[in-house]
């Protein structure tokens, strides 16, 4: 099973094997600080980088050590067949089809001689490993909403492809989603929806018609819902908006108005959620992002954090696990044993086992969906 990587799993990758590490003890920088407390205070600083991707984004993904996901192919049900004392029931045979998951590796290096340590100030790695942190975390985010918010093919090798959410014009891998609740869905079903602003589609249409399409595929409220920071002004304003009011406020003052609901929910605006949205299909989870551009909205089923069941799957190494790790360059030189810090980071992101469990809105003049690009 896959791990998130911590700061004990850190720490013993970053001791270089075959290296003495009461040697290493020894040996400082200019500043005094020796090997042994910059590994403990990089290992610490990535494994709680890690935790704060799973914390902020665990709600969308899982992480599996999966080549490729392998799901029902659908279409119409029939009833199950009415047998007598003497009939034998008929075997059936059912029909997949699927997908794979990429994994790629990306990583950063800081030194790159045996003598960079010997001059080099302790608080300057640690500035090179927060801007490898920044560049790390940029990179992961990006992947992560770009498969979310993007509906075409990823080509993987000659014949795979990583595919996006149910999209009627994916081509490469026909999907066709499973019958639900007796509804049946063609191949032109869509989850990449365009919503005219000029007719005038607001953002509470937007919700209720994104709520209404993982509804139909047996996705229940509550609904977690993305959208652009730029919006949060806009989606306020909504009248069955609500409103998150901190623990130690138990009155609102209505002010000038006489009428009409007021809806508030106590609690925090942590991780970037924003409020909630009453909609005619249950509640609505609101989390803002300024990765996003605006007009666009992503809404999925969250199961749980790094739950199998949720949209996105991240793919990781089987020997490897989740994050960002410190892999040391050594030298056979005893008085500078380790002349680069590597930080490496291994993943793939790709559609996770269900692909209705997600789908993607963008608002704008006209309604014509196009893909958004991740900031």
């Amino acid at each position: 099973m896959a791990e998130v990587l911590g700061p004990l799993t850190l720490l013993n990758k970053a001791l270089p094997t075959g290296v003495d590490g009461t040697r290493l003890a020894e040996w400082a920088m200019r500043d005094g600080v020796t090997y042994g407390q910059l590994a403990n205070s990089v290992s610490l600083a990535l494994g709680d980088v890690n935790q704060q991707l799973v914390t902020k984004w665990g709600w969308m993904f899982f992480l599996t050590e999966e080549l490729a996901m392998e799901y029902e192919q659908g279409g119409t049900v029939n009833d199950m067949d009415e047998l007598t004392d003497i009939d034998k029931p008929v075997a059936i045979h059912g029909t997949t089809i699927g997908h794979m998951l990429p994994l790629r590796y990306y990583g950063q290096g800081i030194g790159g001689s045996k003598r960079y340590f010997r001059d080099i100030r302790s608080a300057q790695v640690r500035a090179a490993i927060s801007a490898i942190v920044k560049r790390a975390v940029n990179r992961f985010e990006k992947k992560l909403l770009g498969r979310f918010f993007d509906s075409d093919d990823e080509a993987i090798g000659s014949a795979g492809y990583s595919v996006p959410f149910v999209h009627s014009t994916t081509g490469n891998v026909d999907y066709q989603p499973p019958m639900y609740d007796g509804k049946s869905f063609a191949t032109t079903h869509d989850h990449f929806i365009g919503y005219n602003l000029s007719t005038p589609k607001t953002f509470a249409d937007v919700f209720n018609g994104l709520a209404e399409t993982l509804v139909e595929h047996g996705h229940d409220a509550p609904l977690t819902a993305l959208v652009s920071r730029t919006d949060i002004a806009t989606i306020g304003a909504l009248t069955k908006f609500v409103d998150i009011v901190d623990n130690v406020i138990s009155v609102i003052d209505r002010g000038g108005a006489t009428s009409g609901p007021q809806f508030y929910t106590n609690g925090n605006r942590d991780i970037g959620r924003i409020g909630y949205f009453q909609s005619d299909y249950g509640l609505i989870e609101l989390m803002a992002t300024a990765r996003l551009a605006t007009g666009y909205v992503g809404m999925a089923k969250s199961y749980g954090q790094l739950d199998s069941r949720n949209p996105i799957a991240v793919r990781v190494h089987p020997q490897r696990g989740f994050g960002l790790a410190v892999v040391p360059e050594t030298t056979p030189d005893d008085d500078f044993p380790v002349k680069q810090l590597d930080v490496d980071f291994e993943f793939g992101v790709g559609t996770g086992m269900d692909r209705t469990n997600g789908a993607v809105a963008f608002l704008v003049a006209g309604g014509s969906y196009t893909d958004g690009t991740i900031g």
